[in-house]
């Protein structure tokens, strides 16, 4: 029985692994439309991205990842997020 449970905790926890993992990887910048060129079905596709992008971030943070990571990550989402905005007033602006 002992070995049973053994071998079921081991298959779950195999189960579990790929999300796991999956946030413990850092995630991969959004892609990004040009303004210019983008339909609205664009950008809002960016933005949700871009969210998508923010919430796997912070998960990814939570995997305990060093000070300096966190803060090269915290930058990386300024930069996405700022080319996010400046995209998305190029695209304001030609409406």
């Amino acid at each position: 029985m002992k070995h049973q449970l053994t071998a079921l905790a081991l298959v779950l926890g195999l189960c579990a692994s790929p999300s796991l993992f999956a946030a413990c990887s850092r995630p991969a910048d959004p892609e990004i439309p040009s303004g210019d060129t983008a339909s609205g079905a664009d950008m809002m596709k960016a933005k949700k991205a871009v969210e998508t992008y923010i919430e796997d971030v912070q998960k990814y943070v939570a995997c305990g990842v060093s000070n300096s990571e966190e803060k090269r990550v915290q930058d990386d989402v300024e930069k996405v997020a700022d080319r996010f905005n400046r995209e998305l007033r190029v695209y304001k602006a030609k409406s």
